[in-house]
Protein backbone atom coordinates (compact mmCIF):
# COMPACT_ATOMS: atom_id res chain seq x y z
CA UNK A 1 0.00 0.00 0.00
CA UNK A 2 1.52 3.40 -1.23
CA UNK A 3 0.69 6.32 1.78
CA UNK A 4 0.71 9.19 -0.04
CA UNK A 5 0.38 12.62 1.02
CA UNK A 6 -3.22 13.77 2.15
CA UNK A 7 -3.83 15.21 -1.37
CA UNK A 8 -7.53 15.42 -3.23
CA UNK A 9 -5.57 13.75 -5.74
CA UNK A 10 -4.12 11.12 -3.15
CA UNK A 11 -7.47 10.87 -1.76
CA UNK A 12 -9.13 10.15 -5.45
CA UNK A 13 -6.36 7.56 -6.21
CA UNK A 14 -6.82 5.89 -2.64
CA UNK A 15 -10.38 5.52 -3.32
CA UNK A 16 -10.05 4.06 -6.95
CA UNK A 17 -7.60 1.52 -6.07
CA UNK A 18 -9.95 0.76 -2.97
CA UNK A 19 -13.13 0.37 -5.19
CA UNK A 20 -11.00 -1.58 -8.14
CA UNK A 21 -9.76 -3.60 -5.76
CA UNK A 22 -12.81 -4.71 -3.89
CA UNK A 23 -14.08 -5.59 -7.43
CA UNK A 24 -11.12 -7.76 -8.51
CA UNK A 25 -11.36 -9.56 -5.05
CA UNK A 26 -14.96 -10.14 -4.51
CA UNK A 27 -15.23 -14.20 -4.87
CA UNK A 28 -19.05 -13.41 -6.30
CA UNK A 29 -17.65 -11.51 -9.18
CA UNK A 30 -17.72 -12.57 -12.50
CA UNK A 31 -15.19 -10.65 -14.53
CA UNK A 32 -15.00 -10.97 -18.39
CA UNK A 33 -11.69 -10.80 -19.14
CA UNK A 34 -12.36 -7.17 -21.28
CA UNK A 35 -13.72 -6.20 -17.82
CA UNK A 36 -10.65 -7.45 -15.58
CA UNK A 37 -8.14 -5.96 -17.93
CA UNK A 38 -10.37 -2.48 -17.71
CA UNK A 39 -10.05 -2.76 -13.74
CA UNK A 40 -6.04 -3.34 -13.96
CA UNK A 41 -5.65 -0.32 -16.29
CA UNK A 42 -8.13 1.60 -13.46
CA UNK A 43 -5.48 0.48 -10.91
CA UNK A 44 -2.04 1.29 -12.77
CA UNK A 45 -3.78 5.17 -13.52
CA UNK A 46 -4.22 5.18 -9.22
CA UNK A 47 -1.22 3.82 -8.65
CA UNK A 48 0.53 6.05 -10.70
CA UNK A 49 -1.50 9.02 -9.45
CA UNK A 50 -0.19 7.91 -5.68
CA UNK A 51 3.02 7.98 -6.52
CA UNK A 52 3.36 10.92 -8.61
CA UNK A 53 1.78 12.78 -5.35
CA UNK A 54 4.01 11.28 -2.88
CA UNK A 55 7.10 11.59 -5.04
CA UNK A 56 6.17 15.25 -5.55
CA UNK A 57 5.34 16.12 -2.05
CA UNK A 58 7.25 13.68 0.64
CA UNK A 59 9.34 11.01 -1.04
CA UNK A 60 10.15 8.24 0.67
CA UNK A 61 13.01 7.10 2.47
CA UNK A 62 16.49 6.25 0.20
CA UNK A 63 17.69 2.71 0.96
CA UNK A 64 20.57 1.21 -0.49
CA UNK A 65 19.78 -1.17 -3.44
CA UNK A 66 21.62 -3.00 -6.28
CA UNK A 67 20.18 -1.15 -10.08
CA UNK A 68 21.66 -3.75 -11.79
CA UNK A 69 20.54 -6.63 -9.82
CA UNK A 70 16.55 -5.39 -9.02
CA UNK A 71 16.71 -4.23 -12.81
CA UNK A 72 17.56 -7.68 -13.73
CA UNK A 73 14.81 -9.18 -11.62
CA UNK A 74 11.97 -6.83 -12.42
CA UNK A 75 12.57 -8.03 -15.87
CA UNK A 76 12.40 -11.51 -15.16
CA UNK A 77 8.85 -11.34 -13.94
CA UNK A 78 7.97 -9.33 -16.92
CA UNK A 79 9.36 -12.34 -19.47
CA UNK A 80 6.75 -14.71 -17.30
CA UNK A 81 3.72 -12.35 -17.72
CA UNK A 82 4.25 -10.91 -20.88
CA UNK A 83 3.50 -12.29 -24.79
CA UNK A 84 6.20 -10.10 -26.65
CA UNK A 85 8.89 -13.68 -26.82
CA UNK A 86 11.79 -12.99 -24.40
CA UNK A 87 14.31 -12.95 -27.25
CA UNK A 88 12.89 -9.53 -27.65
CA UNK A 89 12.89 -8.08 -23.90
CA UNK A 90 16.97 -7.92 -23.55
CA UNK A 91 19.38 -7.16 -20.62
CA UNK A 92 22.64 -6.38 -21.33
CA UNK A 93 23.66 -6.36 -17.49
CA UNK A 94 27.00 -4.87 -15.49
CA UNK A 95 29.71 -6.80 -14.32
CA UNK A 96 29.65 -5.11 -11.08
CA UNK A 97 27.20 -4.35 -8.53
CA UNK A 98 25.56 -0.55 -8.57
CA UNK A 99 24.96 0.62 -5.24
CA UNK A 100 22.62 3.80 -5.34
CA UNK A 101 20.34 5.26 -2.42
CA UNK A 102 16.46 5.17 -3.55
CA UNK A 103 13.21 3.51 -2.58
CA UNK A 104 12.84 0.14 -4.29
CA UNK A 105 9.14 0.21 -4.89
CA UNK A 106 8.94 3.65 -6.10
CA UNK A 107 11.91 2.65 -8.38
CA UNK A 108 9.68 -0.57 -9.67
CA UNK A 109 6.95 1.62 -10.64
CA UNK A 110 9.56 3.34 -12.55
CA UNK A 111 10.91 0.72 -14.14
CA UNK A 112 7.93 -0.70 -14.82
CA UNK A 113 6.42 2.03 -16.48
CA UNK A 114 9.16 2.77 -18.87
CA UNK A 115 8.60 -0.93 -20.21
CA UNK A 116 4.82 -0.87 -20.19
CA UNK A 117 5.55 2.41 -22.60
CA UNK A 118 7.51 0.47 -24.56
CA UNK A 119 5.27 -2.60 -25.11
CA UNK A 120 2.35 0.03 -25.54
CA UNK A 121 4.26 2.15 -28.76
CA UNK A 122 6.49 -0.13 -29.89
CA UNK A 123 4.74 -1.19 -32.95
CA UNK A 124 3.37 -4.31 -33.97
CA UNK A 125 6.78 -6.59 -32.53
CA UNK A 126 7.39 -4.30 -29.64
CA UNK A 127 11.32 -4.89 -28.91
CA UNK A 128 13.65 -3.53 -25.79
CA UNK A 129 16.75 -3.61 -24.62
CA UNK A 130 17.82 -2.55 -21.32
CA UNK A 131 21.36 -1.98 -20.11
CA UNK A 132 22.97 -1.11 -17.05
CA UNK A 133 26.06 0.32 -16.42
CA UNK A 134 28.35 2.51 -14.75
CA UNK A 135 29.36 5.90 -15.63
CA UNK A 136 32.14 7.66 -13.38
CA UNK A 137 30.55 7.81 -9.79
CA UNK A 138 26.69 6.87 -11.16
CA UNK A 139 24.81 4.34 -12.42
CA UNK A 140 23.16 4.49 -15.35
CA UNK A 141 19.84 2.47 -16.87
CA UNK A 142 19.59 2.93 -20.69
CA UNK A 143 16.29 1.62 -22.32
CA UNK A 144 15.80 1.35 -26.18
CA UNK A 145 13.35 0.35 -28.10
CA UNK A 146 12.50 0.03 -31.63
CA UNK A 147 9.33 1.65 -32.33
CA UNK A 148 8.33 4.59 -34.26
CA UNK A 149 9.76 6.83 -32.05
CA UNK A 150 7.94 10.15 -30.57
CA UNK A 151 8.01 13.06 -33.11
CA UNK A 152 10.39 15.84 -31.69
CA UNK A 153 7.22 18.56 -31.53
CA UNK A 154 5.96 16.00 -28.97
CA UNK A 155 8.72 14.75 -27.00
CA UNK A 156 8.37 17.70 -24.64
CA UNK A 157 4.96 16.80 -23.75
CA UNK A 158 6.02 13.79 -23.38
CA UNK A 159 7.65 14.90 -20.08
CA UNK A 160 4.91 16.17 -18.82
CA UNK A 161 2.41 14.70 -16.35
CA UNK A 162 -1.43 14.76 -17.57
CA UNK A 163 -0.16 15.43 -21.55
CA UNK A 164 -0.65 11.77 -23.16
CA UNK A 165 -0.29 12.18 -26.60
CA UNK A 166 -2.06 8.31 -27.79
CA UNK A 167 -5.15 7.45 -28.04
CA UNK A 168 -4.86 4.51 -25.14
CA UNK A 169 -6.12 5.08 -21.79
CA UNK A 170 -3.31 6.65 -19.80
CA UNK A 171 -3.12 9.46 -17.10
CA UNK A 172 0.33 10.55 -18.97
CA UNK A 173 2.61 9.95 -16.06
CA UNK A 174 5.14 7.42 -17.58
CA UNK A 175 7.86 9.55 -18.61
CA UNK A 176 7.29 12.32 -16.18
CA UNK A 177 7.45 9.70 -13.21
CA UNK A 178 10.39 8.74 -14.14
CA UNK A 179 12.34 12.26 -14.29
CA UNK A 180 10.00 13.45 -11.04
CA UNK A 181 11.72 10.14 -9.53
CA UNK A 182 15.24 10.42 -10.60
CA UNK A 183 15.39 14.14 -9.02
CA UNK A 184 13.79 13.24 -5.94
CA UNK A 185 16.77 11.02 -5.65
CA UNK A 186 20.00 12.81 -7.06
CA UNK A 187 19.89 11.88 -10.09
CA UNK A 188 18.73 12.60 -13.88
CA UNK A 189 16.79 11.10 -16.83
CA UNK A 190 17.04 12.37 -20.18
CA UNK A 191 15.21 11.01 -23.70
CA UNK A 192 15.93 10.81 -27.30
CA UNK A 193 14.23 9.82 -29.95
CA UNK A 194 14.06 10.24 -33.68
CA UNK A 195 11.02 9.12 -35.96
CA UNK A 196 11.38 5.90 -37.05
CA UNK A 197 14.47 4.86 -34.70
CA UNK A 198 12.53 4.01 -31.68
CA UNK A 199 13.00 6.02 -27.74
CA UNK A 200 16.13 5.73 -25.93
CA UNK A 201 15.40 6.69 -21.86
CA UNK A 202 18.43 7.21 -19.37
CA UNK A 203 18.15 7.23 -15.93
CA UNK A 204 20.90 7.84 -13.76
CA UNK A 205 21.59 7.97 -9.90
CA UNK A 206 24.61 8.45 -7.79
CA UNK A 207 26.58 5.62 -7.12
CA UNK A 208 26.59 5.32 -3.13
CA UNK A 209 28.89 3.05 -0.85
CA UNK A 210 26.82 0.33 1.00
CA UNK A 211 28.61 -2.44 2.61
CA UNK A 212 26.08 -4.72 2.04
CA UNK A 213 22.85 -4.66 -0.49
CA UNK A 214 19.53 -6.16 -0.25
CA UNK A 215 18.81 -9.58 -2.30
CA UNK A 216 15.70 -7.81 -4.74
CA UNK A 217 12.98 -10.41 -5.00
CA UNK A 218 12.52 -13.02 -7.64
CA UNK A 219 10.51 -13.11 -10.21
CA UNK A 220 7.88 -15.65 -8.44
CA UNK A 221 8.06 -13.58 -5.63
CA UNK A 222 7.14 -10.41 -7.46
CA UNK A 223 4.25 -12.46 -8.98
CA UNK A 224 2.99 -13.99 -6.19
CA UNK A 225 0.39 -11.16 -5.40
CA UNK A 226 -2.39 -10.56 -8.05
CA UNK A 227 -1.63 -6.80 -7.03
CA UNK A 228 1.90 -7.12 -7.53
CA UNK A 229 3.27 -3.83 -9.04
CA UNK A 230 4.23 -6.25 -12.16
CA UNK A 231 0.60 -6.67 -13.28
CA UNK A 232 -0.43 -3.66 -12.02
CA UNK A 233 1.87 -1.88 -14.64
CA UNK A 234 1.59 -4.23 -17.17
CA UNK A 235 -1.64 -4.36 -17.52
CA UNK A 236 -2.00 -3.10 -20.66
CA UNK A 237 0.27 -6.03 -21.99
CA UNK A 238 0.29 -9.00 -20.34
CA UNK A 239 -1.78 -11.97 -18.57
CA UNK A 240 -3.37 -11.08 -15.68
CA UNK A 241 -4.00 -13.45 -13.19
CA UNK A 242 -7.69 -14.69 -12.83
Amino acid sequence: MILGAITPAARLAAAMRGEVSEVLCCPESSLSPAARAAAYRLLRTAQNLEWWTRLSTQPPPARPLDLGASTAALLAAVREVCATPPVLLQLVPCRQPLPVAADEAAFEAVLLNLVCNSLLYGGPTPALTLRAARQGSRAVLLLRDGGPGIPPHRQRAALQPFESFSHLPSAGLGLPLAALFARRYGGAFTLESRPGRGVCVALSLPLCSAARLPQPPQAAALLADRFSPVYVQLAPRCVLPD
